[in-house]
């Protein structure tokens, strides 16, 4: 179930030239005396009134203290304090105003969460990452991340992907002198994950496999996890070390864990210059 938080405006012109091209939130709707704004998966309503509603807070929620700091830079003129940790909360923020007084709140939790990003977000911001903190993920939360991957397609709903965690370093350094240089973001991350499908399931194992993989990066990312796809791992060497059957197709391994570095949206070519029409 979605929903919207409506707020009376005394302004609308104001509210909507703040919100969308100050803090450069997209349009969701225009009902002309009413602006609905999205953020992540947050819907904010601003409609004309006599008075303006500013109780209460909008937080906007961010993935890191490195998001919030950013955001402090960008937004310097509307703070109302510098960015600092909150104990209590386990929460770095700061805060801000609107030009009518609404309190606004920019904040990371600095514990795990249940995923919160809108599929577009997962979409748009899944990064490759090759540097780790040495923090392992806990089992608990890895097999969140594989109750999503449950519902990866396959070709006639065969099901035959697989994933194989690797936590044994030893191992994962033998798959890494095999692949080269371009498998070392392997050994940066406490483990690496082994996806693959079954070839005496599917006639299809390349795609299910391949599908699956990608369902992992997104499902890690959901859970705040990074990953980085790295290829070329279908050989005979490397199914011996991980016991992985010569008939089945291992699509990529992955590193898994807590990212140590981040990323800004990089530019992408425009929709009219890979899509056409026959």
């Amino acid at each position: 179930m979605n929903g919207i938080v409506f707020y009376k405006t005394a302004d609308l012109a104001l509210t909507k030239k703040f919100y969308g091209e100050v803090l450069e939130l997209p349009l969701w709707l225009d009902q002309q005396s009413c602006a609905i704004y999205k953020s992540g998966n947050q819907l904010i309503g601003f409609c004309q009134a006599e008075e303006a509603e500013t109780q209460g807070t909008i937080t906007f929620l961010l993935s890191s203290r490195c998001e919030v700091d950013a955001a402090f830079s960008k937004f310097r003129d509307i703070a109302t304090s510098d960015p600092k940790p909150n104990p209590v909360y386990a929460i770095y923020h700061f805060w801000a105003a609107d030009p009518e007084g609404r309190k606004l709140e920019f904040q990371c939790f600095e514990h795990q969460l249940q995923p919160f990003l809108n599929l577009d977000e997962g979409l748009m911001q899944r990064r490759s990452i090759r540097k780790y903190l040495s923090e392992p993920v806990p089992d608990e939360l890895l097999k969140q991340v594989f109750e999503l991957c449950r519902y990866s397609p396959t070709a006639n709903n065969r099901q035959s992907y697989y994933y194989i965690v690797i936590k044994n370093k030893e191992i994962v350094k033998q798959i890494v002198s095999l692949r080269g240089p371009a498998g070392e973001p392997l050994l940066a991350a406490p483990y690496a994950i082994a996806i693959a499908a079954r070839g005496d399931l599917s006639r299809r194992k390349i795609q299910d496999a391949c599908i699956a993989a990608y369902h992992l990066l997104l499902a890690a990312k959901a859970f705040s996890l990074g990953t980085c796809w790295v290829t070329d791992m279908d050989r005979d060497e490397v199914k011996e070390l991980i016991g992985i059957a010569k008939d089945d197709y291992i699509a990529c391994l992955t590193p898994i864990g807590f990212p140590a570095e981040r990323f800004e949206l990089p530019k992408r070519h425009e929709v009219d210059s890979f899509v056409r029409f026959v």
